[in-house]
């Protein structure tokens, strides 16, 4: 379970209410909008295909972006990217929602545009927001930091799914992108009031950026020399790529399958937040008491559990119960995994380490994706489920195979093969 006192000494951190205030006001704001762009796009003449299209090239071109605006990130002040993530979502957003009251309705373009703009904000909002608080707070906050906005964020994401079930049949679209707009700048006003100091940027620090590829290429060296933990730890990241390759398929899912409206889409958004919130609760106190890789292969399990009920078992209550197993094996996969990463990478290598998986996530992401588009063009939504269960089988299996060569050794280091 998480530290009570060291939560509640946060939350008397001015800086810290400013950070909820500010992350859960936008999360709102850009979930209503992710949730409502694809349930409009799937409802249009070939949308289903134009979506899966558009969730892979938006993929493709996020992959290209990553690497060099991690090395960018690290060349400037994070508070000031951060800020210009907020009005980059502010600008993208605010321009569709006039244009949509100037001509009075939304074409295809404006969704694809405004699903794209999304999608960019988190790519360039959240790598800035944690070198942001990783700058701003002693290391003695950061794990009770972490889990006070992993509940903020699942908190977000479920008011986003009740407000989206809510809006998005009966609220035109340009007012959704106008909140939408706004939320963006109050969280832009709120963080510019947060005190911060570039250190990174100091030369006395004796901080010197590696150049993009050659920051890949050590990473890559470093696992090159561990095939069997790089292994392990591409396994485990298997659920949580499944998870956003899902996110295509869930709307297609409930309107094909189910034949259920937007608020069945928009309660399984909930259910998965539900899962992921309880994960975030239960997993680190399992993964203390019986170590890190049996609580991975223990909640992991519960990503096949939630793709069984929703291929065998296609109805609304089981689509709500698959996504809360989804949610929890996910959150409490990803939780524990990087507390073992943390404990069996050295700190020096930790952030190209990262960034090699991040390559690897985007290659995997976008394969299946594009394997996800043929399936659902050429035969359903469940064949595809049925597909990402054999991917996540296999993934599993390969957990289990490299599991013995991951072992806590003392003080939290830990020995690997």
């Amino acid at each position: 379970m998480f530290d009570l006192a060291g939560l509640a000494s946060l939350l008397r951190d001015f800086r810290v209410r400013r950070l909820l205030l500010a992350n859960a006001t936008s999360s709102i704001g850009s979930g209503v909008t992710l949730i409502a762009v694809p349930w409009m796009l799937v409802h249009r003449a070939n949308g289903d295909q134009l979506y899966g299209w558009i969730t892979l090239g938006t993929t493709i071109a996020l992959f290209l972006i990553m690497p060099h605006y991690g090395a960018w990130l690290d060349r400037h002040s994070r508070k000031t990217l951060l800020l210009l993530s907020e009005l980059f979502g502010f600008a993208a957003t605010i321009s569709m929602a006039g244009w949509a009251f100037a001509t009075g309705h939304v074409a295809t373009w404006q969704l694809v545009f405004t699903y794209f703009c999304g999608m960019l904000y988190y790519t360039l909002h959240y790598p800035a927001k944690y070198a942001f608080l990783q700058q701003i707070f002693a290391r003695s906050q950061y794990q009770s930091l972490m889990g006070l906005l992993e509940i903020q964020g699942q908190t977000a994401m479920m008011i986003a799914g009740a407000l989206g079930s809510v809006l998005v049949d009966r609220v035109p679209l340009g007012v959704i992108l106008l909140i939408d707009a706004l939320t963006y700048l109050f969280s832009f006003v709120v963080q510019s009031t947060i005190p911060y100091e570039s250190t990174h940027l100091n030369p006395a620090a004796g901080t010197v950026p590696p150049k993009v590829w050659h920051s890949i290429a050590e990473g890559w060296r470093w696992l090159h020399e561990r095939p069997r933990l790089t292994i392990f730890f591409a396994c485990t990241l298997v659920p949580f790529i499944t998870v956003m390759v899902s996110n295509y398929l869930f709307p297609i899912y409930v309107t094909e399958i189910l034949h259920a409206s937007s608020t069945v889409f928009s309660r399984g958004e909930i259910a998965f937040a539900v899962g992921a919130m309880l994960a975030g609760a239960l997993v680190p106190n399992f993964a203390t008491t019986r170590g890190a890789d049996h609580a991975i292969i223990a909640v992991s399990s519960l990503c096949l559990v939630s793709l069984l009920v929703l291929m065998l078992l296609p109805a609304p209550l089981m689509f709500y119960l698959g996504l809360l197993f989804y949610g929890f094996g996910n959150a409490g996969t990803r939780v524990a995994r990087n507390a073992l990463l943390f404990t069996t990478v050295p700190n020096a290598v930790m952030g190209r380490v990262g960034m090699a998986f991040n390559a690897y996530d985007r290659i995997l992401r976008t394969l299946l994706t594009f394997a996800m588009t043929l399936i659902v063009a050429r035969g359903s939504a469940i064949l595809a489920f049925t597909v990402l269960f054999v991917v996540l089988l296999a993934a599993f299996a390969g957990a289990l195979a490299s599991r013995p060569t991951v072992s806590p050794g003392p003080a939290g280091a830990a020995r690997a093969g």
